[in-house]
């Protein structure tokens, strides 16, 4: 090899040693708190589309409810059509057989022709008079039929936004499932250290379970907190409504029931059924409710908490009312 050749590869050497080639770059784990945001973020997506599909669910029971309605009516319509026919066809073979049946037998049955006269004008408007009813049950069927196929258009259209709304949290849910075992191994690894460190230490008494607030000396509102205490630690369910298992609205709807109150299946309708009232004027068994558009409803219990069945993993419990969503509250049965 000449000198010069060796001075050349020794300078290619150089210049690849000068070359840094980039290592791919490595995803920082998430942390505690972003996993945590995260999970925060998705359970309000799907808070929102439990409320959206609780008022899908009522339209598409009104749906229901009227074509039933319409159903009901167009059959006792049908039936008096029905017997109205069956009558003027026995008329018809009437006059068919006999010739002028109703002016035979008024004209028989008349003791004089002016009682013949009244015979043959009351013969001839009860005449109209069914002939026109005839009319008025077929039109009214008429309207019926297309009321039943608006209908049914819409109850196509409820039942449709329904399993949209139901396919998106299942999606949802799926990404909420990722991000708990996320945590869950987050908070392992956490425990594990915490568990290190503190092996040499005293574990400390635990504090004192609180006590639940006092309730009202009576009424519906004692009535309605009383059954909600008594579903603390049920699991939330979508769309639930009890006595295993709730959603939120549908746990305030469960306890009000109970003390003779209705209120409907929604935190938005809820909202709206109930009277408002300051949050300086709060008493126990109020509801509050959280969220724009609403999506969420507890039942205050006294000082700022709540008792309610907040999202899919979680139970019926008390918990602090302190939110930034915070809307209003509503005072059920006035």
């Amino acid at each position: 090899m000449s000198y010069m050749t060796t001075r050349r590869l020794a300078a290619i050497i150089a210049c690849l040693a000068m070359i840094v080639i980039p290592t791919a770059q490595v995803q920082a784990a998430p942390t505690r708190a972003q996993t945590q945001a995260e999970l925060d973020r998705l359970a309000d997506q799907i808070s929102r589309l439990d409320e959206d599909y609780n008022v899908a669910r009522i339209r598409l029971t009104g749906v229901e409810r009227q074509i039933r309605d319409v159903t009901t009516d167009k059959q006792a319509a049908d039936g008096h059509l029905k017997a109205l026919r069956a009558k003027a066809s026995v008329r018809a073979a009437a006059v068919y057989r006999l010739g002028y049946a109703d002016v035979l037998l008024a004209f028989f049955g008349s003791s004089s022709p002016y009682e013949f006269q009244r015979r043959m004008e009351i013969t001839s408007k009860v005449g109209d008079w069914e002939a026109g009813l005839m009319d008025s049950l077929e039109i009214a069927n008429e309207r019926s039929d297309d009321k039943a196929e608006t209908l049914r258009s819409e109850l196509a259209k409820a039942r449709s936004i329904r399993d949209t709304i139901a396919s998106k949290r299942s999606l949802l849910q799926s990404k909420v499932t990722e991000q708990r075992r996320l945590l869950d191994r987050i908070a392992a690894a956490e425990a594990a250290e915490a568990a290190e460190a503190a092996a040499a230490r005293p574990r400390p008494k635990p504090a004192p379970a609180a006590a639940l607030p006092d309730l009202p000396a009576s009424g519906n509102a004692r009535i309605a907190l009383q059954t909600a205490y008594a579903q603390i630690g049920k699991p939330y369910r979508w769309g639930a409504a009890g006595p295993d298992s709730f959603d939120c609205s549908g746990l305030t709807m469960y306890s009000w029931r109970a003390a003779g109150v209705s209120l409907p299946h929604s935190s938005r309708a809820q909202f709206s059924a109930t009277k408002r009232v300051a949050r300086e004027d709060l008493q126990p068994g109020d509801l509050v409710f959280f969220g724009s558009p609403i999506h969420h409803v507890g039942m205050y219990v006294g000082g700022t908490n709540m008792i309610n069945s907040p999202e899919t993993g979680q139970f019926v419990g008390i918990r602090s009312m302190q939110r930034r969503d915070y809307v209003g509250a509503g005072r059920p049965g006035i």
